[in-house]
């Protein structure tokens, strides 16, 4: 597997984790007036990043050189054909959930999605898995991800 390219990913991941800020915005300024439309953007945005790194799941599995045996794939394919199934059907619930029902529990949920996809990509990176460095890009884009919808759903503009 070749190396990650972690300064360059880090650049990236910052930069598409930026909108999270969006979080800290809803919860300073929800104090003085409702934010319903920064609100609704920040779930979307929410649901596709978690989404997007479902398929990079799939995109490290298919970037890999190797033949296709009669036998199908082995577990690890499985491993990251599964996860990338995960984050978009749960990106996909949460953000139908908050648009259909209630926004912060689509923020709560999206939040258990990064959440979750972070545990399943350690246990990922402590089997190999994973290429060198992705993994720590990856805690900190999801602990700025998971910050920020914390601090969407506590936002203090009460009904969005």
């Amino acid at each position: 597997m070749r190396q990650f390219p972690v300064t360059a990913a880090m650049l990236v991941a910052l930069g598409g984790v930026f909108p999270f800020f969006v979080g800290g915005w809803l919860f300073l300024a929800g104090v003085l007036t409702s934010l319903p439309h920064l609100s609704v953007i920040l779930l979307a945005y929410g649901g596709c990043l978690l989404s997007f790194y479902g398929a990079v799941q799939w995109g490290l599995l298919a970037s890999k050189p190797t033949i296709i045996l009669p036998k199908g794939e082995g577990l690890r394919d499985r491993r990251a054909l599964l996860m990338g199934a995960f984050a978009f059907l749960w990106g996909w619930l949460s953000l139908c959930v908050g648009l259909l029902g209630s926004l912060r529990t689509g923020f709560g949920l999206e939040a258990i999605g990064f959440a979750g996809m972070f545990a399943l990509e350690r246990i990922a990176n402590r089997c190999g898995d994973l290429p060198p460095g992705y993994f720590m890009v990856r805690t900190i884009s999801t602990g700025l991800c998971v910050v920020g919808f914390l601090l969407a759903l506590l936002s203090p503009q009460g009904q969005f």
